[in-house]
């Protein structure tokens, strides 16, 4: 199976499938091709080019808005048949071990509620409010307070990559965004879960955060298209 192939890269497909929230249209030798019926992410992973598009001409009637796949070479053709103009170009990184990392206490760390949305949208915009607003009564976006100051905020993506870190620019630089991903790791593992993100090529700062504090970087790349 081709999730097997590459435990990193596939990761967001893996956990997909584990909580439930899946919809597999195809799952065989050649592939697999997913909907994320939270997020509303399709999912393709496979080697064999002409078999990726003949799934994708298959389930087009789906109208896809948010395609996540594997194989650079699909790029070109989803954008020209589907008009997915938008897109990232990510490395996936997986933390494998099932300690989590040592976590020096500075913050207390609660969910967010609705009443945080007008801070977080002022502060973040890579998800819009919509899907904030799933996130939060989901239970994965959490804020950090360090006295009764929000210095910055943490979850979960629909699809569960952790991410939409975000520290207030008056309180950058003081470990803060470390302490709140080292949180993030230790949540999802006791909910037995894979700690798991994306990283957009060429953020160093982040791609230096998650090498230290332990995560395995895909050689394969993620191209999400929208």
């Amino acid at each position: 199976m081709i999730l097997d192939s590459d435990k990193v890269l596939y990761a967001g497909l893996t956990e997909v499938i584990k909580r439930g929230t899946a919809e597999i249209f195809e799952d065989n030798e050649k592939g697999i091709f997913l909907r994320d019926t939270i997020g509303d992410a399709f999912m393709l992973a496979s080697d064999d080019y002409d078999t990726a598009v003949e799934w994708l001409k298959k389930y087009e009637s789906r109208n896809y808005e948010l395609l996540v796949v594997f194989q650079p070479e699909l790029i070109a053709f989803i954008r020209e048949r589907y008009g997915l103009s938008g897109g990232l170009d990510c490395l996936q990184a997986a933390y494998l071990s099932s300690d989590p990392p040592d976590i020096s206490r500075k913050l207390r760390i609660e969910h967010a509620m609705d009443s945080d949305l007008e801070v977080l949208t002022a502060y973040y915009n890579t998800v819009d409010e919509a899907d904030l607003k799933k996130i939060i009564r989901r239970g994965e976006l959490f804020v950090g307070y360090h006295g009764k100051d929000m210095v910055g905020f943490v979850g979960q993506h629909l699809e569960g990559s952790m991410g939409i870190l975000e520290i207030l620019p008056p309180y950058q630089g003081n470990g803060y965004g470390t302490e709140m991903e080292i949180f993030m790791i230790r949540h999802m593992l006791e909910k037995g879960l894979l700690p798991f993100c994306q990283v957009v090529v060429g953020n160093e700062k982040s791609m230096g955060l998650q090498k230290k504090l332990g995560l395995t970087f895909s050689e394969g790349h993620v191209y999400w298209l929208f």
